[in-house]
């Protein structure tokens, strides 16, 4: 994956940022064992952290990608845009979760995002591998389709990579079905050159 030089991790061993990111945003009851933020407004969440989670969310993505395609991918316009609009995943345009462990240590992230006026996407789905089998990522993609339904949307939609095992057998656990690529998600939109690298889901609501 390339990421430009510019952009900058932070340090989340740095304990005031830390700090700072978990007393933002607005607590939302999770599984035992996790404390979830979401947040009212683009303001409020923790750049810094979110930023750093992102980068590692991104790469993760990269190497599956580059695993089965044997090319490398740029995702620098993805990380651009997700900032740019980060507007779409706040109220009343859609939702933003970050999850951290009882150890104070983040863990989790996803957002949703209105793709047009009936539908919403998911996006950003990320549950580090320490937290995994725990529930958590079905926690994040059950609370996105509640804030869908909570926002009057009639359908939700997601994307994953070809060689992601995982989340096609969340998907289908949960209702979803797989669909041809949709080209009002924000994947093929910024990068539709990876239509054939990805899978796309639907779940009517």
């Amino acid at each position: 994956m390339t990421i430009a030089t510019s952009e900058i991790e932070a340090d989340t061993s740095d304990s005031k940022i830390v700090d700072n990111a978990q007393r933002a945003g607005v607590d939302v009851p999770c599984l035992h064992g996790f404390a979830a933020k979401t947040f009212h407004s683009s303001e409020d969440i923790p750049r810094e952290i979110a930023h750093s989670f992102l980068l590692e969310y991104i790469a993760t993505q990269a190497e599956v990608y580059e695993r089965v395609n044997g090319a490398p991918v740029d995702a620098q316009a993805h990380i651009e845009a997700f900032w740019m609009n980060i507007d779409k995943v706040v109220p009343p345009q859609g939702s933003y979760y970050l999850v951290w462990s009882d150890k104070g240590e983040l863990v989790g992230t996803g957002a949703l995002r209105r793709a047009d006026e009936s539908t919403g996407e998911m996006k950003h789905l990320y549950v580090r591998p320490k937290a995994r089998g725990t529930g958590l990522g079905r926690w994040l993609v059950e609370q996105r389709i509640r804030d869908a339904r909570a926002m009057g949307l009639k359908s939700v939609i997601a994307d994953t990579l070809r060689g992601n095992v995982e989340m096609p057998a969340l998907y289908a656990k949960l209702g979803f079905f797989e669909e041809q690529p949709n080209h009002s998600g924000a994947s093929l939109t910024l990068m539709p050159h990876l239509a054939s690298a990805l899978r796309f889901f639907r779940m009517e609501l």
